[in-house]
């Protein structure tokens, strides 16, 4: 997935016709949002930058329960010419999750094209379209770091490995329009809260790894806007679930305790 070293050289000639003061290069971290039935894939450079975005690798991991599913990506503006981002073959199983693999090659300088990225400012490299209610994360793991697989997040600019972190990685019941954790990952201590518009049974539960319930609560007809603060600092840090059971449906949403 990364450049070759042919096509790397390439790139390095080209960005050498750029001149060193439009194209300063550093780390470029990413970040995944959901905006409506839409996934956001972010850049957040820390230093300007207005050459070429050589290539660009991520990868989206979701569970294969919830039945979700991805659309057709899209980009806009300057970002479609500088990095055309497209999928890297179709969705891979492995266990419990799906992944999907993207990868974009660019060669025309920002400058040309009149944009540049800024220092510490997020940019839309792509929208992602979803269906269905599941959760949604930018993965570094054991499948993705697979020779085989090579979807670990990467970043080039001018044909140099200036890969960053995921610094927003899950797409998460932070932004459902009805539920919301904050903050979302935490250390151990965060609120949530969701609102009922009309009077239904509500049954409230925390979930560990190994599914036990480490907080559980119902609520008789319950209208209005619920609200919790939690302390987990006793349990240990990991991931655990809000699961949510309402309206004859069930819904979980992912919490990490870092």
């Amino acid at each position: 997935m990364k450049p070759s070293n042919t096509l790397g050289s390439l790139l390095i000639t080209s960005a050498m016709l750029v001149p060193a003061a439009v194209s300063a290069q550093d780390q470029v971290d990413v970040g995944l949002y959901r905006n409506g039935d839409q996934l956001e894939v972010r850049a957040r450079p820390a230093a300007n930058f207005n050459g070429i975005f050589s290539s660009l690798v991520f990868t989206v991991r979701w569970d294969r329960s919830s039945g979700a599913n991805l659309g057709t990506i899209a980009q806009e503006g300057a970002m479609a010419t500088g990095i055309p981002v497209v999928r890297s073959g179709g969705v891979h199983v492995d266990g419990a999750f799906n992944y999907q693999v993207y990868a974009g090659f660019g060669i025309t300088p920002l400058v040309d094209l009149d944009a540049r990225m800024e220092a510490g400012k997020e940019v839309v490299i792509a929208s992602i379209p979803v269906t269905g209610k599941g959760e949604f994360e930018l993965m570094n793991d054991a499948w993705t770091n697979q020779t085989a697989n090579n979807g670990n997040y990467y970043v080039s600019l001018g044909g140099l490995d200036r890969t960053g972190i995921i610094f927003k990685g899950l797409a998460t019941a932070e932004e459902d329009g009805s539920v919301i954790i904050q903050p979302n990952p935490n250390n151990g201590v965060f609120t949530f809260q969701f609102s009922n518009s009309t009077p239904t049974d509500v049954t409230v539960e925390i979930i560990n790894t190994l599914g036990q319930a480490v907080f559980n609560e119902t609520v008789r007809d319950f209208q209005g806007t619920y609200r919790k603060e939690m302390d987990l600092t006793s349990m240990g840090s990991g991931v655990y679930y809000l699961k949510l059971k309402r309206n004859g449906e069930t819904t979980s949403y992912k919490i990490a305790f870092r």
